[in-house]
């Protein structure tokens, strides 16, 4: 081989200059300080970023027992009385059985439908040890909904539930409390009422606030103050107690709900017209899916398109990008320092034919793999940040249903690993990688040979 091919691999190499592949211990140990600063300012940056993508995820995700998020509907409030609005004000009420029933159990394009009516009882077992906890009242069908983990026993059935049995499903964590206890009572001001405990469930984290509870009834259940959940204020028959959630079915959008249940609307407001006259006011029908129930950062009134989302999704994208650019500038320099001390190395390459786009895929390539080294880490720093603060007050305030006894704001590997989030680690590091590379390297590798062979001396 000629003196002027052994150069040429030496000198033109697939990545550094040493005649070989350089690996990623060798590319780290070649400037121990400069790998040290940029995966530092690397991590810091993804972990900013990350924890609002963490956040977002665990809000909106398709995560267990809260499986079906991307199918779920939120009906919205809508009666009101014309005095009322008249003054300013609409009467906005949650909804009966016979709503469910009636209306939104009849939509074709509903899988299910459930009502949802929550409370704080005290729990006591067989050996009178008493403790608060969080019921979510219910029917069957919030089992359809949420794919609870049973460790034991079963849901209650559509009988049971017609027929207002005093049975329960309860969480492992309150089960331990209870001593594992078959038969509980749950107490108010108006006495003692015995309940048999059918199913044992996997409690679920705080942070899955629509299907969390300590302790799951059938709202036909009486209990004391928290009767029967209908509730005819001035014979509105819609009119109730629960909490209205939708599942729909497969291929069917809020759209098709909202012109589905339209005739029906008409129907039941020319019903009331001729029950209580037309001062009555009317019935407005809405519904919220599971990301504009989540996120409120815009007033999305006027519908809930693909427009909407992305509108509703600026704010968080701008502070992700904020803090990838405030890092990526620091880096920038750091890297436009690294390039000037390469300069006579890169002049060197360039006249042995070295060319410019060659060399400036292998610097960017070489910044990609500690970037991805960075963002790596900084994806551990922000599941630990994330798992630090999940027990402050400030992360609690960001979510509901978490003044329970039993259950934790415990953290799953679903909530900080999904295919989104990969998507969006990777591309938080390749955006990165380019502001703090491409141009300082560009700016470098455009000076003339010459100039560049000069700063060797």
């Amino acid at each position: 081989m000629s003196i002027i091919s052994k150069l040429k691999n030496y000198l033109l190499p697939s990545l550094t200059g040493r005649g070989k592949r350089v690996g990623l211990l060798a590319l780290i140990r070649e400037d121990k300080l400069f790998s040290a600063i940029y995966i530092a300012g690397t991590a810091v940056a993804i972990a900013s970023a990350m924890v609002i993508a963490i956040f977002l995820n665990i809000k909106l995700a398709d995560i267990p027992p809260e499986s079906n998020r991307s199918r779920t509907l939120y009906p919205l409030y809508g009666f009101y009385t014309k005095s009322l609005a008249e003054n300013g004000r609409e009467f906005d009420m949650r909804y009966s059985t016979l709503a469910l029933d009636s209306c939104f159990r009849r939509l074709k394009c509903i899988e299910a439908a459930t009502g949802i009516r929550s409370v704080y009882l005290n729990i006591t077992d067989e050996q009178r040890f008493s403790t608060g906890a969080y019921a979510l009242c219910t029917d069957p069908s919030f089992f359809r909904l949420y794919d609870l983990t049973f460790i034991s026993g079963r849901s209650f059935s559509e009988k049971e539930f017609r027929q207002g049995e005093r049975v329960c499903i309860i969480t492992d964590k309150l089960a331990k409390r209870l001593d594992n206890a078959k038969h509980v009572s749950v107490a108010d001001s108006k006495g003692q009422f015995p309940f048999r405990v059918i199913g044992v469930v996997k409690a679920v984290s705080t942070l899955m606030e629509y299907a969390t509870a300590d302790i799951y009834i059938p709202y036909t259940v009486e209990i004391g103050d928290y009767g029967n959940p209908d509730l005819n204020l001035d014979k509105i028959s819609y009119s109730g107690q629960l909490d209205v959630r939708l599942l729909l079915r497969e291929g069917c959008s809020r759209q098709d709900f909202l012109d589905e249940i339209e005739p029906l609307r008409r129907q039941y407001n020319a019903v009331m017209n001729a029950r209580l006259g037309k001062d009555w006011g009317e019935w407005r029908i809405d519904a919220d899916t599971h990301f504009f129930k989540t996120l409120n950062f815009f007033n999305h009134s006027d519908g809930q398109d693909l427009a909407m989302k992305a509108k509703e999704l600026t704010l968080p994208a701008l502070l992700m990008l904020l803090f990838l650019l405030l890092p990526a500038i620091n880096l920038s320099g750091l890297v436009s320092n690294r390039m000037e001390a390469r300069r006579a190395e890169m002049g060197i390459r360039k006249a042995f034919g070295g060319k410019r786009r060659t060399l400036l895929n292998e610097v960017i390539h070489e910044n990609l793999v500690l970037t991805l080294l960075g963002g790596a880490v900084g994806w551990l720093l922000s599941w630990l940040f994330i798992t630090a603060v999940s027990n402050t007050e400030v992360f609690h305030s960001m979510f509901r249903g978490l003044s329970q006894v039993g259950n934790e704001p415990s953290l799953d590997f679903q909530m900080f690993f999904t295919p989104m989030l990969f998507l969006v680690a990777f591309a938080c590091c390749a955006v990165l990688n380019l502001m703090a590379a491409l141009i300082p390297a560009w700016h470098s590798l455009r000076k003339p040979i010459v100039e560049s062979l000069n700063q060797k001396r």
